[in-house]
């Protein structure tokens, strides 16, 4: 079971240049049209680290930073970590996160906070070590707050998942990978991911967390339709838990933003996703691919 000393940073558990950690949060409010988008990560065998902050309102992207090579921040979550202009608090640890950014020049600004309506889940565990990660926390939640880009102003009311990854992840070695994490209206929350790996082997880290349950997940489809710039405009996952719930799901663009990290890109996507019995979810569809890969 997760105890909140794991959500807290982590001392390098090997000499590995590859060694991480990070803490991520997405949010979409499909009210306002607002994405969110913020993560966080620690090298510090490299001593080094780096941060995001990608924003979209209506469909288009408003706003991107993304800093690599920074020096390691000072700190911890739950008394408040700071790089690039992002802090992350616990209020309560695996509970609720204040979630705050500053830029000046732009300027831009949010104060949120995330409250979790699930158990946190790590996503790796009982799986054999990859070269994806050795511990995943997973976990949805909803985001309120204020986001303020120069004369607008949203009073956000979304939903969002975040994570938390330590371990060696070694980005060269995925060739591509896809992930879906609807949050539906009736609380039901999942978790999607299939990466690829060089020689065509793959990773399924997949969960369901419905009737107040959390259940293995089997990943039957996931198909994408992409754009000419090679972004997701659609996609089609079908999933089955434990119990035999079958979740089939079209999942609809709603906002797309760019994110590379050196050789490998992400496109962060805010989608909805729909069930056949009419329940309507939000949340983030993700997919990488290393340059140079089809």
């Amino acid at each position: 079971m997760i105890q909140a000393n794991d959500d807290k940073r982590h001392q390098a558990q090997t000499d590995d240049m590859q060694w991480g950690e990070s803490w991520y949060f997405n949010c979409y409010d499909p009210q306002n049209k607002v994405a969110m988008f913020t993560r966080m990560g620690l090298y510090p065998n490299k001593g080094v680290a780096n941060m995001a902050v990608l924003i979209a309102v209506d469909g288009r992207e408003v706003y991107n930073r993304g800093w690599h090579n920074l020096p390691l921040p000072d700190g911890d979550i739950d008394t408040g970590i700071s790089l690039g202009g992002v802090t992350y608090t616990a209020i309560e640890l695996l509970k609720s996160y204040q979630l705050d950014f500053a830029d000046d020049l732009t300027p831009l600004s949010f104060d949120l906070k995330w409250e979790a309506l699930m158990p946190p889940h790590n996503a790796m565990e009982g799986r054999e070590l990859n070269q994806a990660t050795s511990f995943h926390l997973e976990q949805a939640g909803k985001i309120t707050g204020v986001l303020k880009l120069r004369d607008r102003e949203w009073q956000i009311n979304g939903v969002g998942n975040r994570d938390h990854s330590t371990g060696s992840r070694n980005w060269a070695a995925f060739t591509h990978h896809e992930l879906a994490w609807p949050v539906f209206d009736d609380g039901t929350a999942l978790g999607i991911i299939r990466i690829h790996f060089e020689g065509g082997e793959s990773a399924d880290l997949c969960w369901a967390y419905t009737d107040d349950t959390l259940l293995p997940l089997s990943l039957e489809e996931f198909t994408t339709t992409l754009n000419d710039e090679g972004r997701a405009t659609s996609a089609k996952v079908i999933a089955v838990d434990d119990k035999g719930q079958r979740y089939d799901i079209d999942c609809i663009r709603q906002a797309i933003c760019h994110w590379p990290f050196d050789g490998y890109v992400l496109n962060e996507g805010a989608f909805e996703f729909r069930l056949p019995d009419g329940r309507i979810g939000y949340g983030l569809l993700e997919l990488g691919c290393r340059l140079g890969s089809p």
